[in-house]
């Protein structure tokens, strides 16, 4: 059995635990603890228990003002200022209640460039921030910025007293104190973190009265990790892998649940190349750019996305459409449901390709990311395309060499992925199709674009175009219509290959219990959620 030996090797932790000590599996060690300062997941999961965000989402991008510090807001007009209504009677960790002053205090900090916060941009155009009273705060931006609270999910992932940012550094990183259902204790680096429930916390019921403590216990081994889940070690884990999923689900004593992920598979073409794009003494040919069209689009049919579920991911992930979810109102109907591999048409693209001058047969390389799925996606795309007579050669890359990569004109095809942490369609947009920088150097010229990159397949000013004015639109109905448009034009230029949505697949032991529905709405390791813990 794959979990026997690590099993073996964890089941004299499951005795360790004190009573009332909930124990979670975590993938490495958090770096940062500020919830302004960090950058990777394993610190979010610690952040996200010992703070409040200002707005909470669901996993499918909507404000969750129930478990949110703002409990109900306005935009202007225009969408040029929000108004923010803070919860009452909240309160941080050393006592003192949270007021206007604070959020106040946490934007301006954010702001300040000497401060360095990697979420500073998510903040948006903000121009200032001021108090109205002690429990309402006003916003302005320097333009509409009608995504605003699906920004600051991330952004403002917690709030923090007013001063208790030092000017040489935060201590916040270490010692955090929030306004979250657990308050910090202690660091063991190496080993685990431990929380302790805050009996001051505003939502009623949580933390349980069954949990005393919680510790996050570091795993650098996902085997390891899901032993010590089977052999009782911990109760919960962050995530689980779609194969580990299903050795899970019918293990005694466990709970699974799989719901919407944001992990989005896609495959980046490179337009300032052949054979799906052009080089720089080509641009205006339109021969080469047809051609290279036609390339394009023999991928976009050719790959069977199903086989890629189910063979990768064990049928555990949503195809996509286009370059949003399929299921979210901000994609276009006109996309959705619509053919994603025919053979037939395949056929008469590359066809088409080889009448237009293309080499023949048609040869490319696929650079992946060397861990994690990426070389197992790009080797079954690779097999998939053989039977066209098509040679792809996959080559494995570091993650950091591969972006570095993506930087210049010299590769192909690349297989990645990229996490919607920011659940705002018009971000992903501009993230990967808005000039410069976006690993598909699609261009148009511009007095700013940089001496090595060139204008490549028509049509980037126009939806650059359409960005702006969909970006200042305050009118949701109107900022959907050009949103869908922009869609609309990635996928019949074929701009890149969006593949599907990888599931996030969670698993705990039965002893920890959930509120009805909390899993689907908060996802992974939301604590708030825990409703219970222990015999019943």
């Amino acid at each position: 059995m794959r979990f026997g030996i690590c099993a073996v090797l964890v089941l004299g932790l499951t005795a360790c635990g004190a009573a009332g000590e909930l124990r979670i599996g975590i993938s490495g060690e958090p770096w940062n603890l500020d919830p302004a300062l960090y950058t990777d997941i394993a610190s979010a999961w610690i952040i996200q228990n010992v703070y409040d965000p200002l707005v909470e989402l669901s996993v499918t991008g909507e404000p969750l003002p129930e478990y949110s510090l703002c409990e109900a807001w306005e935009f202007n007009a225009d969408a040029t200022a929000i108004t923010l209504h803070l919860r009452r009677g909240v309160k941080f960790h050393n006592g003192a209640e949270l007021t206007a002053a604070d959020v106040v205090y946490n934007f301006e900090w954010i702001l300040d460039p000497d401060n360095a916060s990697p979420v500073r941009k998510a903040l948006g155009p903000v121009e200032r921030v001021e108090a109205l009273d002690p429990y309402t705060v006003r916003v302005w931006f320097t333009y509409p910025f009608p995504e605003a609270l699906q920004y600051w999910s991330r952004a403002l992932i917690g709030i923090v007293p007013a001063g208790s940012r030092s000017g040489e550094g935060s201590p916040l990183t270490r010692k955090p104190i929030g306004t979250g259902p657990y308050r910090f204790v202690e660091w063991r680096e190496g080993s685990h973190i431990v929380l302790e429930p805050f009996g001051d916390y505003w939502l009623e019921g949580i933390p349980p009265a069954d949990i005393s403590r919680v510790k996050f216990v570091f795993f650098p081994d996902e085997a390891a990790k899901v032993a010590a889940l089977l052999a009782g070690a911990v109760h919960l884990v962050d995530w689980v892998s779609p194969r580990d999923f299903l050795a899970l689900r019918d293990a005694p004593g466990i709970e699974v649940a799989r719901i919407p992920g944001i992990m989005h598979q896609y495959v980046a073409l490179n337009l300032a190349s052949h054979p799906f794009g052009i080089t720089r003494d080509e641009v205006g040919n339109e021969r080469a750019l047809q051609r290279a069209l036609m390339a394009r689009k023999f991928m976009m049919y050719a790959i069977d996305r199903e086989e890629i579920r189910d063979e990768v991911f064990y049928g555990m992930a949503s195809l996509m459409y286009g370059p949003w979810y399929p299921d979210s109102e901000w994609f276009s109907p006109r996309l959705r449901g619509r053919v994603l591999h025919d053979p037939e048409l395949a056929r008469e693209y590359l066809e088409r390709y080889y009448e237009l001058g293309g080499e023949k047969p048609l040869k490319f390389r696929i650079i992946a990311t060397n861990t994690g799925w990426f070389v197992d996606i790009a080797t079954l795309i690779q097999a998939q395309l053989k039977e066209y007579g098509v040679e792809a050669e996959v080559i494995p890359l570091e993650k950091r060499t591969l972006f570095a990569t993506l930087k210049t004109t010299d590769w192909e095809a690349a297989v990645e992925d990229f996490a919607h942490g920011i659940p705002a369609v018009l971000r992903w947009l501009h993230f990967g199709y808005y000039k410069v920088p976006n690993h598909n150097h699609w261009y148009h010229e511009t007095p700013d674009l940089p001496p090595q990159y060139f204008p490549t397949h028509p049509g980037h000013d126009e939806f650059c175009r359409l960005w702006d004015e969909a970006s200042s639109e305050p009118d949701p109905r109107k900022r959907k219509e050009l949103v869908w448009k922009m869609e609309e034009m990635l996928v019949e230029n074929v701009i890149r290959i969006d593949l599907m949505m990888v599931d996030t697949l969670l698993a705990w032991r039965e002893e920890v219990r959930f509120a009805e529905g909390a899993v689907r709405l908060l996802g992974t390791l939301h604590l708030k959620a825990v409703t219970g813990f222990g015999g019943d």
